[in-house]
C-alpha cells in the first residue's frame, strides 16, 4: 500500500527532476548556450539606433582612390537565395607562407584568433577546409548533397571562410575541446562568426555548425554574436538609405544609382563591401567630434 509520505516524495522527486532534465535536453541540443553561460561570457547587447548623422553623395569609382576608404568582400552574402555571380573573383592572399590562401580581408584576423586560441588553451588551430573553386565545390555536392551546398551558394568560394579543428577535435566533437569552446564564444573579438549558429537553421537552411568560423569585421561579428543573429538576419535588419550607430561606428547599407552612394561623414576611415544583394555596406569608424555631435543632437 502506497502511502501519503510516499506519494509526496514521489511528487516532490517528479517537480524537482523535470526542469533538471528540460535544462539538460535544452543544452544538448544547444551545445554553444552551455559553453557561453559556463564561460562567464554572456555579454550584454550592443545597441544599433538609427541616428542623424550628416550623410554625403559619393561616387564608388573615386572612393576606390581615397586612402581612407577600403573596399573588401567582408560582407557578402552567399546562399542559395543570394549567389555568386558568375563572374566572381575572390581577393585572396597567402597566409604566412603556409601555402593557405584566404580572402585578404582575415589574413590580420585569423592570425590574431590563432594566436589567441594557442595562449589561452595550448592547442593549434588548424585549416581542414578553405577556399574552394567551384569544381571542387560540385565534387563535394556530388558526394554529399546534405551536408555541402551548390556551387555559387558556398562561402568557401569567397576565401571569407573556413572549417577548423584542433588535434582530436574535428567535425561536432570540435565544440567539445577547450579550443572549439574559445573559439564558439570568443570568435566575435576577432571579427569572426559561427556562420550557422543552433538558433538559426530556420533562416540559414543549414543545421549548426561549431566548426565553419566566418569573417564579417567588427562591429558586425560582435552585433550578430551579442544579439543572436544570423547573417541573413542582420543583413536585412539593416534598411536601405538609413544610417546606424553601434559601439563607435557608424553603418549604412546603400543600394547605389548611378555609381554613387551615400557616405555618413566625419569618419576616420570606411570599410566598404558589397552584400551581394545589390547594396554595400558603408563601416564608418567615427571621430571623437561625430560621437560629441550625435550624442548632443
Amino acid at each position: 500500500m502506497v502511502t501519503r509520505r510516499k506519494r509526496r516524495k514521489k511528487h516532490t522527486f517528479f517537480v524537482i527532476a523535470l526542469p533538471i532534465v528540460l535544462l539538460m535536453a535544452y543544452f544538448a541540443v544547444n551545445p554553444d548556450h552551455w559553453y557561453r553561460l559556463t564561460a562567464g561570457s554572456e555579454r550584454q547587447r550592443i545597441s544599433v539606433k538609427e541616428t542623424k548623422a550628416s550623410m554625403e553623395e559619393r561616387s564608388l569609382a573615386d572612393m576606390q582612390t581615397d586612402e581612407s576608404v577600403q573596399f573588401n568582400q567582408s560582407l557578402m552574402l552567399i546562399n542559395t537565395e543570394y549567389m555568386l555571380s558568375e563572374d566572381f573573383v575572390a581577393e585572396t592572399g597567402e597566409y604566412k607562407d603556409s601555402g593557405v590562401d584566404m580572402n585578404i580581408c582575415i589574413l590580420e584576423a585569423y592570425s590574431a584568433l590563432a594566436a589567441a586560441v594557442k595562449e589561452e588553451t595550448g592547442d593549434k588551430l588548424y585549416i581542414s577546409s578553405g577556399i574552394r573553386d567551384k569544381e571542387h565545390q560540385q565534387r563535394l555536392y556530388e558526394e554529399d548533397p546534405k551536408t555541402a551546398t551548390i556551387p555559387g551558394a558556398s562561402e568557401h568560394e569567397t576565401g571569407l571562410c573556413m572549417d577548423v579543428y584542433v588535434t582530436y577535435y574535428a567535425g561536432d566533437g570540435f565544440l567539445k575541446s577547450e579550443a572549439g569552446q574559445f573559439v564558439n564564444y570568443s570568435c566575435d573579438e576577432y571579427g569572426f562568426i559561427i556562420r550557422y549558429p543552433s538558433y538559426g537553421e530556420k533562416e540559414t537552411g543549414i543545421r549548426f555548425e561549431p566548426w565553419h568560423i566566418r569573417y564579417v569585421g567588427f562591429p558586425h561579428s560582435e552585433i550578430i554574436y551579442n544579439n543572436k543573429l544570423t547573417m541573413e538576419e542582420y543583413i536585412f535588419s539593416l534598411k536601405e538609405g538609413v544610417c546606424y550607430e553601434a559601439a563607435g561606428y557608424l553603418i549604412t547599407r546603400q543600394r547605389p544609382v548611378d555609381g554613387k552612394v551615400y557616405v555618413p561623414e566625419g569618419c576616420d576611415s570606411y570599410v566598404v563591401s558589397p552584400d551581394n544583394t545589390g547594396c554595400y555596406i558603408i563601416t564608418g569608424k567615427k571621430t571623437v567630434a561625430t560621437i560629441k555631435y550625435l550624442e548632443t543632437a
